[in-house]
């Protein structure tokens, strides 16, 4: 076995000792600024991590919302749509109660003066009753009255009327004959069509039939004893029995 003795001179020695400290301190610096790097490192990747958390749930967030505004724009444009379509409807039922309101006032017009025309057909005691009706239907008198208002006096008219020709009345009413003085008769009605006077006394007597212009009285007095009879029946003062009264001729109304 060969050993071999390395000799270092004493001149050397401090010089290398001096270089091995300095190799060493450089490498503990070097150490030192690689585990501070490895810490940096190591905190930015931990703090990169918490940002990222961060920006995901704010991602999250941010589409949710997304997703919500795209749903109440949805539902925004329907109910649009919706309110769109009720206003159509609306225009239209408006439209069509307009029209419907139209053709109901020029109804109205119709018939009141239909009802006015027939005005003086009515027995004047008839014609008095219904006076407060007539007035509502009156173009000139009714102060614009609501057509509700008006169609109650135009159907309370009708009722009156109807009733009144459908059956048998006795009124008690003043008129003249020809040119004599007016006086109060006794009058039978047989709805519109005909109508029988006659005196409290019963000697006066004679039928009416109407005109456009109003009744007109025709004097025939050998009808008082029938037509007395035919009171005293109307107002239970005696047995009813059938009495023989003639029918005039229709009117031309002329």
């Amino acid at each position: 076995m060969i050993c071999f003795k390395l000799f270092i001179p004493l001149f050397i020695f401090p010089a290398l000792v001096s270089l091995l400290g300095a190799q060493v301190k450089e490498t503990h610096q070097i150490i030192e600024e690689w585990v501070k790097t490895k810490q940096l490192i190591s905190e930015e990747k931990n703090l990169w991590k918490s940002e990222k958390s961060a920006l995901t749930d704010l991602e999250d967030a941010l589409a949710k919302e997304i997703t919500d505004l795209k749903e109440k724009l949805l539902q925004f444009e329907e109910e649009n749509i919706g309110a769109a379509k009720q206003r159509s409807d609306l225009s239209s039922r408006k439209e069509k109660a307009q029209n419907a309101s139209i053709l109901y006032y020029e109804g109205m017009q119709k018939i009141e003066k239909e009802l006015k025309s027939t005005e003086m057909l009515l027995p004047t005691p008839l014609r008095d009753r219904l006076s407060i009706f007539y007035e509502k239907i009156d173009s000139q008198l009714r102060n614009h009255l609501p057509l509700k208002k008006r169609l109650e006096a135009s159907v309370a008219l009708l009722q009156s009327i109807h009733l009144f020709h459908r059956s048998v009345h006795v009124e008690r009413q003043e008129f003249s004959l020809d040119a004599e003085k007016s006086r109060e008769f006794r009058v039978l009605y047989f709805g519109l069509g005909v109508a029988y006077f006659v005196n409290d006394s019963g000697t006066v007597a004679g039928w009416g039939k109407p005109l456009k212009s109003g009744w007109q009285w025709t004097r025939q007095d050998e009808l008082a004893k029938e037509i007395s009879t035919g009171v005293s029946m109307m107002e239970n003062r005696t047995l009813p029995r059938f009495i023989n009264l003639p029918l005039p001729a229709p009117a031309n109304n002329k």
